[in-house]
């Protein structure tokens, strides 16, 4: 699934979100802030993977974990709302991406190479020493321009 064509999630299922809403009522779930941030960015915002989702929804309350995320998103797939399998398909674009449990570089020939949260850190302090910044403790994260 192309990362510009996220109505394809909701559209497939041929639900609209008052349906969604519905569905979830009918299923003895509350409506809570939590959940309506989650199903507005599945339909209205741009995302590449389920991850992606977690930080959209985080940004817009710090209160919403990574778990809340996925309880939803299998909830979502149980009532027939979305197919969770079309995210996970798409490529990441990077805006999920950050120090925690490490992250995964692809190459040019699609060879993609896991890192971790230390191997991470070990290269970027080596990298900053390299270029003068002599104090380096530990980076808490890297913005990667888009």
């Amino acid at each position: 699934m192309d990362s510009r064509n996220n109505d394809e999630l909701l559209d497939q299922s041929g639900m609209s979100e008052d349906e969604i809403y519905a569905k979830l009522k009918e299923n003895g779930l509350r409506m809570t802030q939590q959940r309506k941030i989650i199903i507005d960015i599945i339909a209205h915002e741009e995302y590449s993977c389920c991850k992606e989702i977690y930080v959209l929804a985080h940004r817009r309350d710090e209160s919403i974990g990574i778990a809340t995320v996925y309880r939803m998103l299998n909830v979502l797939e149980d009532i027939g709302a979305i197919n969770r399998k079309n995210i996970e398909k798409a490529s990441c674009n990077g805006r999920c991406c950050d120090m925690k449990g490490g992250c995964t570089v692809v190459t040019e020939d699609s060879k993609r190479i896991m890192l971790s949260e230390d191997d991470i850190q070990e290269a970027l302090k080596y990298i900053m020493k390299k270029n003068g910044y002599a104090n380096v403790d530990e980076i808490k994260a890297v913005l990667i321009k888009q």
